[in-house]
């Protein structure tokens, strides 16, 4: 913490100590109690916004509805996502400049991506088909059950079903591939963290290169594209009309003309693609499995769903609008993200100039402001039984909506995953909703179906869901658990 965060603080009431040396003392502490630190805080100070303190800085939290609401439609030049993520994760050093001086990744995503999200689903199918049998079925001898290690397993269906859609089969089923790509979002969600909080800021730079000499993650990915980049130029040339309808095409379509599509740039694209793509998801879906297999009694509800809107002996009759239709499973899939989201704090903001709330609260320029994320969700007014998981919660919520205003009522959105609103922020909102929510929620949709129709699960343990691993306000799934 620095003078500047303590004058900052002042007109705004705290959790923990206040003094200068005390407060490094309780950001200390909030590494190991930051979630409970939260729900406290805004407990003490209800309809506040307050400061609390993480290793190095102060953090202004949101917490009521209209707060959150201002946070997110704040325009990016002065409340920045952008520059939050980038100094937060220390992304100009730890990927380079190029990555943060030119995001066009980000339109492809809300687009191309969006846009096409019928006609991917089969490939997606395909993955999975053959994923699961590949990574799963090899470790379960027949009518045993196995112990699977949930994470691991899981990272890699996900990393192939997803890279099926940003690089096609050739290159999504490459060991080498699939570990370079999860391997880049774990050591940035390490590394820029350190940078950021341990080193001073002339010595970032140089940690930087240094990581990007030793990690060579862009020269490893440049490798296995530039094959695949050639082929697609060539095709580019000749003016096929096969060109393969996937990430890489749709990048090449709309790299600036400067950089002219080249393995350089597309690489680090594809790298940070993958991070955004897979970081989430496979935290999520993971969680959910832990959900389902110590509470088992969700299994035959969903498989009943599942199994009268989708066929499970022919993935090739799966539609969107099928998967639309599993109204339990997106319940299940939304209450997993409303629990277990990223951690206690989310949607981040650097104040790149000043910026007042419409109660009065000043927030000076080069602050942190974000929302007190699992605080929302676990809100007894909010939320019936808030801290206790329902998988059902959104598909009754969703019925009684329809009971009572019709099927074709305006209310009913905000009860599917994809939805977002003052109480419910796991996909962010304002102009940063997170442009990749339908895919993530369409991908996860037919991993967990073709989980349910073709598996039974449970814990090593019956009934008892591996504790989350938590180190300041972020949190994950346990890496170590185990199910059968």
């Amino acid at each position: 913490m620095n003078s500047r965060a303590i004058r900052a603080k002042c007109h705004l009431p705290a959790n923990g100590f206040s003094g200068v040396w005390t407060s490094y003392l309780d950001s200390l502490l909030n590494c190991f109690q930051a979630k409970a630190a939260i729900r406290d805080a805004c407990l003490r100070f209800p309809g506040s916004l307050f400061t609390f303190s993480l290793l190095g800085q102060w953090v202004v939290l949101a917490k009521e509805k209209e707060h959150v609401r201002e946070l997110y439609n704040a325009p990016e030049d002065v409340l920045s996502m952008e520059s939050a993520a980038e100094e937060l994760l220390q992304l100009r050093h730890i990927v380079g400049p190029l990555f943060s001086d030119e995001l066009y990744h980000i339109p492809v995503i809300r687009t191309k991506l969006n846009l096409n999200l019928e006609d991917i689903l089969p490939p997606l199918l395909d993955e999975i088909n053959s994923a699961f049998p590949d990574i799963i079925e090899s470790q379960i001898s027949e009518g045993d059950w196995a112990s699977i290690k949930v994470l691991p397993a899981f990272s890699r269906i996900i990393c192939r079903a997803t890279n099926r859609i940003l690089v096609g089969d050739s290159l999504c089923r490459s060991d080498e591939y699939c570990k370079l790509a999860n391997g880049f979002t774990n050591d940035v969600l390490s590394v820029g963290p350190v940078l950021k909080f341990l080193l001073p800021k002339f010595l970032r730079p140089l940690a930087g290169m240094a990581y990007r000499s030793m990690f060579k993650h862009q020269k490893r990915m440049e490798k296995l594209l530039t094959p695949l980049i050639e082929d697609r130029r060539r095709l580019r040339q000749s003016s096929a009309s096969d060109m393969p309808n996937d990430m890489l095409s749709w990048l090449m379509e709309t790299s600036p003309s400067y950089e002219g599509y080249s393995v350089e740039s597309l690489s680090m694209r594809m790298l940070n693609v993958n991070f955004v793509a897979l970081h989430t998801t496979t935290k999520t879906f993971t969680h959910a499995v832990y959900y389902l297999a110590s509470q088992p009694q969700y299994i035959p509800i969903l498989r009943q769903e599942v199994g009268q809107q989708l066929d499970p002996d022919d993935l090739t009759t799966w539609t969107k609008e099928a998967l639309g239709r599993c109204v339990k499973l997106d319940s299940f899939l939304k209450e997993t993200l409303r629990l277990k989201g990223l951690g206690a704090i989310w949607m981040p903001r650097l104040a790149v100039s000043d910026f007042d709330f419409s109660d009065g609260t000043h927030i000076p320029s080069g602050y942190y402001v974000a929302a007190a994320a699992t605080a929302v969700h676990e809100d007894e007014t909010l939320y019936e039984s808030a801290h206790e998981f329902n998988g059902l919660r959104f598909a009754s919520m969703r019925q009684e909506s329809t009971a009572s205003d019709g099927p074709e009522n305006g209310k009913n959105w905000q009860y599917r995953m994809t939805s977002n609103s003052e109480s419910y922020l796991a996909f962010g909102g304002g102009r940063h909703l997170c442009p990749g929510r339908f895919f993530a929620s369409i991908e996860m949709k037919c991993l967990m179906a073709y989980l349910v129709l073709h598996y039974n699960l449970k814990m090593l343990e019956d009934g008892v869901r591996p504790p989350d691993e938590w180190f300041g306000p972020t949190s994950n799934p346990a890496r170590n658990g185990k199910g059968r």
